[in-house]
């Protein structure tokens, strides 16, 4: 009957010297699983997106979309003024958060962070204004940046010249002047990025806003 007894025991010891090696084994790295996970789940996470239309002339005066994606949770905001200034239209939808990271993922492409203000060229009676902000891993980034008529910096621009003075020489040579093409096609990308943004749903309710500036 002893002999019987003895079997479970050893069982027993032998289960719970496997359980705590397993333990040291594993629990260490589980351990720093679990604390990544929960540093995942408390880092926020947000894109915000800002496109402004100014006219100087027309029935519409400026419009303002507002792209927002805050940990998942989406939305746009639409601002509309008449030219004056007598009537707003307003509207928020709430959207996909897949479509605001596409649209942010675009305009990275189409050098949103690169790009910088420029100086009022070719057709100047618009102007336009872009925004970016990012949130992530605690840490943020943003900024913004203004032109006009993005066809002509797609397609003319300009040139920009350097002039090397030499103390040798007194008089600068002007036929070695060297140049650099200021035409930037990433202004009309980042205009069509914006303009062709959304659902039949969103455009709709856009034309309806646009409808209403148009006719007060």
């Amino acid at each position: 009957m002893r002999r019987f007894g003895i079997v479970p025991l050893a069982i027993v010891l032998f289960a719970a010297v496997a359980a705590v090696i397993g333990w040291r084994i594993y629990f260490p790295a589980e351990s720093q699983r679990y604390a990544q996970t929960k540093a995942v789940q408390k880092t926020r996470s947000e894109i915000r997106l800002g496109y402004t239309v100014k006219h100087e002339a027309g029935p519409i005066a400026s419009e303002h979309l507002t792209f927002v994606n805050d940990d998942g949770s989406a939305k746009v905001s639409y601002e509309g003024t008449n030219r004056a200034g007598t009537t707003i239209a307003r509207f928020t939808m709430p959207l996909d958060g897949y479509d605001v990271a596409s649209l942010f993922g675009q305009t990275v492409q189409d050098g949103i962070w690169e790009l910088r203000s420029q100086p009022p060229r070719g057709d100047t009676t618009t102007t336009y204004s872009i925004s970016v902000y990012q949130l992530t891993d605690n840490q943020s980034g943003s900024h913004a940046f203004s032109f006009t008529d993005p066809h002509y910096w797609a397609t003319t621009g300009g040139r920009q010249y350097k002039l090397h003075l030499d103390k040798t020489k007194p008089v600068p040579d002007l036929v070695k002047l060297e140049s650099t093409s200021l035409t930037e096609p990433r202004y009309a990308k980042l205009v069509a990025d914006f303009t062709g943004f959304g659902s039949q749903g969103f455009r709709a309710t856009l034309a309806a806003a646009r409808a209403k500036l148009r006719s007060a």
